[in-house]
């Protein structure tokens, strides 16, 4: 896929499904869509403040009046409406007046079955409180139908995974002794962003000690021959998000670093063949761990294998020792074993991978090989 290359979403289709899934099934009237990932997932932008999709149909985006213009040019369909208690508004605005929670209860009227996705505990209570009527919960079934990627979506992650493969290539090519963690993360985030996307989180870049650390923060730390070089990354493309770990040694490693990295790249590859729909997430955990624990690593392994991606970097399935999910068909998860010896350093490999029936196709990669 080339840098730039325009995919079309078919937000509607995510509509048909939302409505079918949710409304139709539950005989609802009105579906109140919070969060801005969840309201990407059905017009494209996340700027309204919440969704009031109908049975029949028909989304009203309700929206600050400082995100009305945004929303109004990415919103893919819907109609935004800004929501605000001023008298005096611009000729190109259409309000609804009053705080978000009048507006919403101005849309829903009098309807009495009406169902919620999202929204903190402090909302519900508003809302319910507002609406005079208990709102079902459903948040559990629209992430469901988030989490099976459609072929447009996939190719968008597939790009994200292009972009951030890149900027890792472009941050290797400046290794030397001396250059900072800082300076690599730089590196990244300028490739990225001139790439036409963004980070999907900041980058880690972490050096020798330092990698011991899951989620280090980039420092003014130099590099030095010898150290262990983890480098976390996502790039995120038209609003989907891609997540890749590599780990190197700078330098000829050690017989300690070569044992390690062997360690959880033969967890990685072991979990990796489980993938597939069907499988359970938990299992799938249990064999990257029993593969560290043959190794006499398991206590450094102090993370969840693996989770969702998507609009958002974590999201479900997540992939740990308590999940009791089943992968499905759609599924994009991460597959990342690590290795942790504070004091010394840590060793993690990540890869995506598309969750298919009987099998699994992996989205990133970037080689593996332990020396740079």
């Amino acid at each position: 896929m080339t840098p730039g290359l325009k995919v079309v979403i078919n937000y509607k289709k995510h509509l048909e499904n939302v409505i079918e899934s949710i409304l139709h099934k539950n005989g609802l009237s009105f579906l109140l869509v919070f969060s801005p990932s969840n309201i990407f997932y059905v017009t494209g932008s996340d700027a309204p403040s919440a969704l009031v999709i109908s049975q029949n149909g028909e989304v009203s985006a309700l929206v600050t009046r400082l995100e009305y213009v945004r929303a109004v040019s990415e919103m893919r369909l819907g109609e935004a409406y800004a929501f605000t208690k001023q008298d005096e508004v611009s000729e190109y605005e259409k309000t609804i007046k009053g705080d978000l929670y009048e507006a919403i209860a101005q849309v829903v009227g009098s309807s009495e079955k009406i169902g919620i996705v999202g929204g903190s505990l402090e909302l519900k209570d508003q809302l319910k409180g507002k609406l005079n009527r208990e709102l079902a919960d459903y948040t559990k079934e629209f992430y469901l139908l988030r989490r099976s990627k459609d072929d447009e979506e996939v190719r968008l992650m597939e790009q994200a995974s292009r972009i951030a493969e890149q900027a890792l290539r472009r941050a290797i090519d400046l290794i030397e002794p001396g250059v900072t963690e800082s300076e690599l993360a730089g590196e990244i985030l300028r490739v990225i962003v001139s790439s036409g996307a963004e980070p999907s989180f900041p980058p880690i870049v972490a050096f020798g000690e330092h990698s011991a650390h899951p989620h280090a923060k980039p420092s003014l730390k130099k590099l030095m021959r010898g150290d262990l070089v983890k480098i976390d990354l996502g790039a995120k493309y038209q609003g989907y998000c891609s997540d890749m770990t590599r780990t190197f040694v700078y330098g000829d490693p050690s017989e300690k670093q070569k044992k390690i990295y062997r360690a959880v790249l033969r967890a990685q590859e072991a979990s990796i063949d489980a993938v597939k729909e069907g499988a359970k997430a938990k299992d799938i955990h249990m064999i990257a761990y029993n593969v560290l624990k043959e190794e006499g690593l398991s206590a450094y392994f102090n993370h969840g294998l693996g989770h969702g991606v998507g609009i958002d970097i974590h999201e479900e399935p997540y992939l740990n020792s308590q999940s009791e999910t089943e992968l499905i068909v759609g599924d994009v998860v991460t597959i990342e074993p690590g290795v942790y010896l504070a004091g010394y350093g840590g060793v993690r490999i990540e890869d995506m991978l598309l969750v298919q029936r009987g099998t699994s196709r992996t989205l990133t990669f970037f080689t593996k090989d332990i020396a740079l």
